[in-house]
């Protein structure tokens, strides 16, 4: 399933992929095309806001023009320029001029003047009979009036009086004949149209309007420039090129450092309207539909890419149906699945697969039962384990019993339940065992043994062998036998074999051989060989009986005296050999021998009629690479001359 899921997954993505493909290059088309507009937009937009700035400077000296006009149209006005001594006339204008100067706090002047600039009345009562203009200077002006015949604006210029820029505006002033007979003026602050611009202009816009001409700052947003000199070479560059253009083009932008400049060229006035803004706040539109495009194409994306999925997940949901039961197969489990049965009457690929694997369950189930039915009759215990030893294959009823495990409990039966009966020897020989077939492809042979659940050890012939399955898993197959009555039966006869059957100590065959087995090991100890004192007299005088009473107690002695790994041994007759390893010093020997002798000496037999039995030793100290046959000789010759001794005696070599 988890395959199928990859599968459903790498569809999925790939797709996804083809969709993140195809939205990029739509997202590059859109932006492209999209960020063209709005950079178009947003550099027509500024263009429009310079033009609107200079429309509403041209509306401003409109206005100024109409002001002048209404003053200059007024009869006081003409009356004062034909009759200038007429005090009548003089109050009426001056009158009429404070009335007019009252509702305009922008008004630098205004005033009434001959021709030769000689002024009648001023708001400004200094400025009155006083000519403002040289003799040529009042002519050229005197004959731009008279050309214009109508209110004009002469200009900006620094005013000589207050050092401010201000817009000079002119008017003439006709008789009854229509005749010009003198002029109107007045000069407005340019302060009142700069704060009118700033108005509307929001804070991190710069702005400014210059004299083309001159290149001066009319008015500025910083006011320290006005009135001062324009150095900057591109946008002075820019009006030029407007200028050159004799009117065809009115406004031009360019980029400069992180700025966006529009330029807009007032022909009529020769002057030119300049915005600055920064390109964040010109091009913010663009960014903001950037990012907008880019949340979209993510969002369209993403949701493609999710139907996209789950159409893909549902369309191989029948695969996954078909992989469960396939793994199903795999852990043994054939119960029928009612939706591969369902799919099985469609007609297309899913359904020739349901069909497929209907018949794989037919054969698989039919094969199961049968390879079931014969392990399970099987009078061999087999266990197939992986080769990690950390899972159970498969395992038989035989191996069950003689594991002496619960058969109800098969189901939850763990590889460590099998391993906690045998001990850590028996687990340490089967690791060994399972390496050994890992790596070889032969059959290995072995024996182990358990402690069964009633307490009995069992003894197991096994056979182990590996096996590599279809599927490149590599398992081990254990089979085992019990030989249990076998090996008590076996070590039963070699215990006879090697036992007196008197004393039930190791007879001279067997003993013989453990002491010269131990010898050629280059084994030291104490060798020591006794027998009974008289004991030809016991048999003679109390008979055969008794005397195998006699030997077996003896027997009995040697095993309450010495060791358990010492090896005793009845050679015949009433002669008896000792064989203990690692005594090696005479005094150690001396106590063992006296120990034993005093325990023989408590021997009591009530048919021998308070005869004491007594026994002479020959002892040797194996220290020298010598024979069995040598050591004997020395022990026999020394047991004999404590013969001659009587009673309990021994004596070293």
């Amino acid at each position: 399933m988890l395959r199928i899921k990859k599968t459903s997954i790498k569809i999925a993505a790939l797709i996804g992929i083809v969709e993140l493909l195809a939205m990029s290059v739509l997202f590059v088309a859109l932006n492209y095309g999209i960020t063209k507009i709005l950079k178009n937009h947003a550099i027509s937009s500024m263009n429009s806001f310079a033009r609107d700035r200079a429309q509403i400077v041209e509306t401003y000296i409109e206005n100024c023009c109409d002001f002048i006009d209404g003053y200059g149209k007024s009869p006081v006005v003409s009356k004062i320029l034909q009759d200038k001594n007429n005090p009548a006339n003089i109050q009426m204008l001056s009158e009429l001029t404070s009335k007019y100067a009252s509702g305009h706090n922008s008004l630098e002047g205004l005033y009434v003047a001959e021709w030769d600039t000689n002024v009648l009345c001023h708001i400004d009562q200094t400025y009155i009979n006083k000519a403002f203009r040289q003799p040529d200077d009042a002519k050229a002006l005197e004959r731009k009036i008279k050309a214009e015949g109508k209110p004009f604006c002469l200009g900006i210029i620094k005013s000589p009086v207050t050092g401010k820029m201000i817009l000079s505006v002119y008017t003439p002033v006709f008789d009854e004949k229509n005749e010009a007979i003198g002029f109107a003026g007045a000069a407005f602050f340019t302060e009142t149209l700069s704060e009118k611009i700033a108005m509307i202009t929001d804070d991190e816009i710069e702005y400014s309007l210059i004299n083309a001409s001159s290149n001066d700052y009319i008015f500025n947003k910083d006011p320290s420039l006005v009135g001062t000199n324009c150095n900057d070479f591109q946008i002075l560059r820019t009006i030029l090129s407007l200028k050159k253009s004799i009117g065809k083009i009115k406004s031009k932008n360019f980029r400069a450092s992180e700025k966006i400049i529009s330029c807009y060229y007032m022909p009529k006035r020769d002057w030119a309207f300049v915005i600055e803004d920064s390109i964040e706040n010109v091009f913010g539109i663009v960014k903001s539909a950037q990012e907008k495009l880019i949340f979209a194409c993510i969002l369209i994306t993403i949701i493609m890419v999710l139907v996209c999925a789950f159409t893909v997940d549902y369309m191989t949901f029948p695969l996954r149906e078909i992989k469960s039961q396939i793994e199903r197969f795999k852990a043994n489990d054939y119960t029928h699945h009612s939706k591969i049965k369902k799919y099985c009457s469609r007609n297309d690929e899913f359904g020739t697969i349901a069909n497929a694997v209907e018949e794989l369950h037919s054969i698989l189930e039919n094969q199961h039962l049968l390879f079931s039915e014969l392990l399970e009759a099987q009078t061999v215990g087999t266990l197939v384990t992986n080769a990690a030893d950390t899972e159970i294959i498969l395992i038989n009823k035989m191996a069950i019993q003689l594991y002496g495990l619960d058969p109800a409990k098969k189901s939850t039966l763990t590889l460590e339940k099998i391993k906690s009966i045998f001990t850590q020897e028996e687990r340490e020989k089967i690791a060994k065992v399972r390496e050994l077939a890992k790596n070889s492809k032969e059959e290995i042979v072995f024996e182990t043994s358990i402690i069964h659940g009633d307490g009995r050890k069992l003894n197991f012939l096994s056979h182990a062998k590996s096996a590599r399955l279809s599927n490149g898993e590599l398992v081990i197959i254990f089979s085992f036998i019990d030989t249990t009555a076998q090996k008590n039966l076996e070590e039963n006869l070699l215990h006879l074999s090697e036992t007196d059957p008197l004393t039930t100590i190791s007879n001279r065959r067997s003993g013989e051989n453990k002491i010269r087995d131990s010898i050629r090991k280059g084994k030291k100890g104490m060798f020591c060989l006794f027998d009974a004192n008289k004991f030809k007299y016991v048999n003679d005088t109390f008979g055969h009986s008794v005397g195998d009473k006699v030997l077996i107690e003896i027997a009995n002695c040697m095993k309450k005296s010495f060791r358990p790994n010492d090896i005793l041994t009845r050679l015949g007759g009433d002669e008896f050999v000792v064989f203990e390893p690692d005594i090696t010093d005479k005094e150690t020997g001396k106590a063992i021998i006296e120990n034993f002798i005093k325990n023989i000496g408590r021997i009591s037999i009530p048919e021998l009629n308070k005869h004491k039995i007594s026994i002479s030793i020959g002892a040797v100290l194996i220290n020298d690479n010598e024979t069995f046959e040598q050591i004997y000789k020395k022990a026999d010759s020394l047991m004999y001359d404590c013969k001659s001794r009587g009673g309990n005696v021994y004596k070293f070599y």
